[in-house]
């Protein structure tokens, strides 16, 4: 066991998301043996437990253009002062918005070397201005880590050198999930019939109009219900798609849910449609949960974590009949659900958050 040390975790805010869950969780584990602080440049309304020394910089995001211009300023000069008063051991940094104050201030404090930042999606997805300043920035840093292969490979290609990069996958923490899990839904929500599952932010990244056009293909021929928990800017162009391939009383968008997870429980298969990632938790979390999974074979992490026929079904991407294919086929299939079903809690075995935190010390 290392020796104890004082943890710095650099992150915009708790707000709901992947990033936020994944610092959860490593906080968690950390904490066992290591004092933990949690820097945030928005402390309000977190959506995580959160087991950690809570520094609130107060520097959140704003519209103004005039703050936009002075906020990463503000973010390093505050983050710097807090790097000086409290001289840790190790900083770990979570999302663009956080990596950047975070290696200006460690260059500032003269700690680079301490520093570990972390690249969460597919960064061809980013703005311009970032994917121009990364291979500049980040090359400053100890190391930087990537949540699949396929990111790892995408910052080598912008000029990140390959001894810099590390993956670790995100963390799994199955007790929490199963615990969760075995809650009611609340009764009326969505009745007794058998529904395909979709989990995330409402917007184009994640697909869902994808997901809709595949059931719609599909829903003639099954019974089977389609249920969409998140929220986000979409939801106004996906209820006009509902609406419009007349599958109001089949497809239901529940918005976000305080308890996702006992959905997992009742699905009949959870689908990824995403058109790009870094590493989906709710891939991680289905498989978890003994929910089949089928996934968009996206850039990046799908084939990192799905062996096709095996844990989990893989459709070549933008193929929308095959995705309904697939569905099809899992539907038809019940001892091809029961193998990928206990295939994929073989595969979370390696992803448990003891192991993928000790990981991130090993780094």
């Amino acid at each position: 066991m290392a020796s104890p040390m004082k943890l710095l975790v650099v992150i915009p805010s708790m707000k709901s998301g992947g990033a936020e869950r994944v610092v959860s969780l490593l906080c968690h584990e950390w904490a066992r043996n290591h004092e933990v602080i949690l820097a945030l440049f928005d402390a309000r309304a977190p959506a995580y437990e959160i087991n950690a020394r809570v520094v609130d910089l107060r520097a959140a995001s704003t519209l103004g253009i005039m703050r936009k211009l002075i906020n990463p300023i503000l973010r390093t000069k505050r983050l710097a002062r807090l790097i000086s008063r409290e001289q840790p051991d190790r900083i770990f940094s979570f999302m663009e918005s956080a990596n950047f104050p975070a290696v200006l201030a460690a260059l500032l404090c003269g700690c680079e070397r301490n520093l570990i930042v972390s690249v969460r999606n597919d960064p061809r997805a980013f703005p311009w201005f970032h994917r121009w300043l990364m291979p500049f920035f980040y090359r400053t840093a100890h190391r930087v880590v990537a949540v699949s292969r396929g990111v790892a490979d995408r910052l080598h290609y912008m000029g990140i050198a390959r001894r810099n990069l590390s993956v670790i996958q995100n963390p799994v923490d199955r007790n929490m999930l199963q615990r969760r899990a075995v809650e009611p839904i609340p009764a009326g929500v969505i009745g007794k019939q058998e529904f395909i599952l979709g989990v995330g932010r409402l917007d184009h990244q994640k697909g869902f109009d994808r997901l809709i056009e595949a059931f719609a293909q599909l829903h003639s021929s099954s019974k089977l219900k389609l249920v969409i928990l998140g929220e986000g800017p979409e939801r106004p162009s996906l209820e006009r798609q509902v609406s419009a391939l007349g599958l109001e009383s089949h497809v239901s968008l529940l918005g976000a849910v305080e308890n996702p997870f006992q959905f997992y429980r009742r699905a009949h298969c959870f689908v990824l449609s995403s058109r790009y990632e870094g590493c989906p938790n709710v891939l991680l979390e289905a498989m978890a949960l003994e929910c089949p999974v089928i996934a968009f074979n996206c850039d990046y992490g799908p084939s990192e974590i799905i062996i096709d026929g095996s844990n989990g079904l893989l459709v070549d991407e933008g193929d929308v009949a095959g995705l309904a294919s697939a569905i099809s086929r899992l539907n038809e299939d019940v001892s091809l659900r029961n193998r990928m079903s206990a295939s994929g809690l073989i595969t979370i075995n390696t992803l448990f958050a003891t192991k993928v935190a000790n990981s991130w010390l090993d780094v």
